[in-house]
């Protein structure tokens, strides 16, 4: 068995967990990692770190559209488009 370690993190890249995974291999620590993120809809990221080396990533999409600056830019507040 290998030791992991997989990272659960916020939109913004913070640490929201960590949890120690010992696995046979990289695709089984990823599968794990995969069950984790789905256990709440706000975690929006997993990374699986074997030593000082990411093995990988997994992203969640967000769950509602992030309005950009430039559809933003023309509005004011209190105005009716």
């Amino acid at each position: 068995m290998v030791g992991y370690r997989c990272y659960i993190l916020d939109a913004e890249d913070h640490i929201l967990q960590a949890h120690d995974l010992d696995c046979a291999n990289d695709a089984e620590a990823a599968d794990i990692a995969e069950g984790l993120l789905g256990q709440d809809p706000y975690h929006q990221c997993a990374e699986v770190w074997r030593s000082t080396q990411r093995v990988i990533r997994l992203e969640r999409d967000p769950p509602y559209p992030r309005p950009s600056i430039s559809r933003l830019a023309g509005r004011r507040l209190g105005s009716v488009v």
